[in-house]
This record gives C-alpha cells, sequence and structure tokens, in this order.
C-alpha cells in the first residue's frame, strides 16, 4: 500500500511540474537564442547571468538622460495641472477627469526589455576584445526580433517591418542563413529553403537598391530559424567576424592558432644553428 501512494504521488507531481513549467513559443515574442551541447539547465543559467550582468552596465551618462526626461515630463505634467486647476476653478469636476489627474500623478517609470540585438552586440564585441570565457555551457547566443508563425505571408510581413529599421537608410551588404531543426521538418513543409531566401533579398533590395548581397563578409546577417510551425527571425551584425555569435569560439584566441607553426619555426632555426654549429668545431679539429 505505502509503495503504490508513493508511485502514485510521484507521478502526479511529475505530470504537475511538467505542467507548470511548459513554456511555448508564440508569436509576437522578442528575445534571445540559446544553444548548448547537453547541459541545458547550465546553459540557462549561463545565459541568465550573462544577460543580467552585461544589462545592469548602465553608463552614467544613459541614467541621467534617464532622470533629466523623466524630471521634464513631471514638470510639464505639473504645469498643464496648473493651468487647469486655474481655468476650471468654478467648474464642477466629473470623478473620470479626478481619476485621471490621480492616475497621472501616480505615474512611474516602467522597465521594459532592452533592445535585445544591443545587449548581444555589447556582449560580443566584449569577448572579441578580452577573450575571457564567461560561460561554460551556453554556446550562441542569438538575438531574436521577431517571433511569427512559419508561413510565407506572416514572414514577409514582419520581416519588412524589421528590415525598414536596418537597410532602408545606408546601402549594406548582407546575407540570409536559413535553418531548420531536423526533428520538425514535417511540420515546415510550408517554407522552403530556395523560396524564402529569394523572397527576404527581394524585400531587402527593395528598402534601398544600393544593398548588395555577400555571402563572405556581409555587414548583416539575416538568419532565420524554423522550429515547429514558428519562424524566428534574427537580426547579426558582422555574423562571421563574431564566428557566427558563438561565445566559446569567439574568446578563443588568435595567438593559440599561431603557436604550432612558431613553435615549427623555432625548431628549425635550433636545428639550422646547430648543422652550423657542428660545421665548425668540425673545421676546427
Amino acid at each position: 500500500m505505502n509503495t503504490r501512494k508513493r508511485k502514485n504521488r510521484y507521478v502526479a507531481n511529475r505530470h504537475d511540474y511538467k505542467k507548470r513549467k511548459h513554456v511555448a513559443l508564440e508569436p509576437g515574442m522578442t528575445g534571445f537564442l540559446c544553444t548548448c551541447n547537453v547541459y541545458e539547465r547550465g546553459c540557462i543559467t549561463d545565459a541568465y547571468r550573462l544577460l543580467n550582468l552585461f544589462a545592469d552596465e548602465k553608463s552614467a551618462s544613459d541614467i541621467n538622460k534617464e532622470s533629466e526626461t523623466s524630471r521634464s515630463t513631471r514638470n510639464t505634467l505639473v504645469d498643464e495641472e496648473g493651468e487647469k486647476s486655474l481655468e476650471d476653478t468654478d467648474e464642477d469636476e466629473d470623478v473620470s477627469t479626478a481619476l485621471e489627474k490621480e492616475i497621472t500623478e501616480l505615474r512611474t517609470e516602467t522597465s521594459t526589455l532592452p533592445n535585445p540585438l544591443e545587449l548581444v552586440t555589447k556582449i560580443v564585441s566584449k569577448l572579441d576584445t578580452t577573450k575571457e570565457q564567461c560561460t561554460r555551457y551556453l554556446l550562441r547566443l542569438l538575438p531574436i526580433e521577431v517571433v511569427c508563425k512559419a508561413y510565407m505571408d506572416n514572414i514577409k510581413v514582419r520581416a519588412s517591418d524589421v528590415f525598414e529599421k536596418y537597410f532602408a537608410q545606408e546601402p549594406k551588404t548582407f546575407s540570409i542563413v536559413f535553418k531548420y531543426e531536423c526533428s520538425s521538418r514535417r511540420s515546415n513543409n510550408s517554407i522552403k529553403r530556395d523560396e524564402i531566401i529569394e523572397d527576404l533579398a527581394e524585400i531587402i533590395l527593395r528598402k534601398n537598391p544600393g544593398n548588395k548581397a555577400d555571402l563572405k563578409n556581409p555587414d548583416i546577417a539575416v538568419i532565420v530559424e524554423a522550429i515547429r510551425g514558428i519562424c524566428l527571425l534574427s537580426i547579426a551584425p558582422n555574423y562571421y567576424k563574431f564566428k557566427k555569435y558563438n561565445l566559446v569560439e569567439i574568446c578563443k584566441s588568435t595567438k593559440i592558432k599561431s603557436t604550432p607553426k612558431e613553435q615549427v619555426a623555432e625548431c628549425a632555426s635550433e636545428e639550422n644553428s646547430g648543422d652550423n654549429n657542428r660545421k665548425d668545431s668540425d673545421t676546427t679539429t
């Protein structure tokens, strides 16, 4: 009896745990796409720690600007309220107007998710300069600008809005990288690789005729990830320079790669110097 009760309790708790922890991708989301090899929980902790570390690093100028803007808005609200109070002293106020005034007085600053691209470029550029690895299980970190259904019409509409911000002002080189999850290939039959690359490239060229495709070293890479009927759209500047946003590969120093050649050259020079010394000793004898 005790064993059965324990098993039932265990199964019930396990079912409830899965139900609570289940989070699905939904259209309209923005955030970060993290990849790892095996240890998913460690990857999540690495991502939270890294994002919080760089998100908290705000410059004093940004904080001063935010405080100045908040003060100016509050002063304008106070001035408007003073003018309205002088004009409407003889008139009776409605309940709705009184509530609106109280709400504006109690209005506080709201914190929102920062721009994913801005935060990721901050992380990647710093790792590229310092070469200090600060993650153990987190491999790639991509900023996700758009999450939508994996249908061509939805992707075109959402991509056009995003491309207006990055490709309309100045001519830039671009490349489009399409990836899909192998297990969800059957659920992504509505989009095809060649079709999506051609359509997105056409939209980018429409935004600015000076834009050109460059597959080797583009200014901006457009990453399209298809995962179980959901499309993730990412804008990645200097995609190949930053090793496809692989944090581990970025931290690998170029000096380490050049050491074997240097060691071979040093060994060869030492051998040549040794041979010359032997010849000199032979001639003296």
